[in-house]
């Protein structure tokens, strides 16, 4: 994939609503905030720009469709940032 195509593919997914390119010290900043609950917090990105979140503790696993459902489950769970 080219430069120019990796960026028209990020600009679709906002486009489409989806989760848009994080910042690696904010998503850093949230695992630190997960850690201290005692939870481990994950994400991938999708070739086309789309994101997964991913929650995990003692084996189970929480799914967090975007970063806004991120921010509510940590605070759920008793973390800030």
């Amino acid at each position: 994939m080219t430069q120019s195509q990796n960026k028209n593919a990020l600009e679709l997914a906002g486009s489409k609503g989806a989760i848009q390119k994080t910042d690696n010290a904010d998503f850093t900043a949230l695992q630190a905030a997960f850690a201290q609950q005692g939870h481990r917090l994950h994400h991938v990105t999708a070739p086309d720009g789309t994101g997964l979140y991913w929650a995990e503790r003692w084996g189970l696993v929480r799914y967090l469709p975007t970063l806004h459902d991120v921010g509510r489950f940590l605070a759920q769970i008793g973390g800030r940032l």
